[in-house]
């Protein structure tokens, strides 16, 4: 049985984003069902599971404050592919599932409360849930310290986790190395521009 209510789970997921939405009640569901499939009681306090969110959206927010996966704490991970889905790997147990929301669960109307329309929907009726693999999970994706830390021969800068990129005898960061990165760097800032915030 959960520790908290959905009530107190609702409240946690809006004390961390800022309001009720959608995206949190759904996200507040989601992560509810997740614990409860893997019988895990206490968020706070259980540390062995990773949520993988594929959206960028408020569901995020509410996944990340209830069932305690954090970024910062490699028990998140990101993957932007426009979905409102979550899935949770439980590494005691080494099982996985996928939760999506049915696509024939309506919308709550503007004028209606998302607490009062969802709430006569059972999990099975809002959401579809498949046992999955991640075949791509590896050591350095799990929680806790880096496993492997290299130095980019070319910009020098560290890379943690298994990220480098080896070729021909050489280690380098994914920018280095060619690869697409989110960003293309235009300048270095002097120390007084850094100083002067220009």
């Amino acid at each position: 049985m959960l520790k908290r209510t959905l009530q107190e789970d609702l409240d946690r997921a809006v004390a961390y984003h800022g309001h009720l939405c959608g995206g949190q009640y759904i996200g507040t569901r989601i992560a509810r069902l997740a614990l409860s499939y893997f019988h895990i009681d206490d968020a706070d306090t259980y540390r062995d599971l990773i949520a993988f969110v594929e959206c960028d959206r408020c569901l995020a927010d509410a996944i990340c404050s209830v069932a305690n996966c954090k970024l910062g704490r490699r028990r998140l991970k990101w993957f932007d592919y426009g979905i409102m889905s979550a899935s949770f790997y439980d590494i005691a147990s080494g099982r996985a599932i996928r939760i999506s929301q049915r696509s024939d669960v309506p919308r709550c109307p503007k004028d209606q409360s998302y607490v009062d329309f969802y709430a006569p929907y059972t999990d099975a009726q809002m959401f579809r849930v498949h046992e999955i693999e991640l075949p791509d999970l590896t050591e350095c994706d799990l929680p806790g310290k880096p496993r492997k830390t290299a130095v980019c021969e070319k910009c020098g800068e560290r890379v943690h986790d298994g990220r480098a990129v080896e070729r021909d005898g050489h280690v380098y960061c994914k920018k280095c190395a060619g690869e697409h990165v989110y960003y293309r760097e235009v300048r270095e800032l002097s120390a007084d521009e850094m100083a002067a915030g220009i």
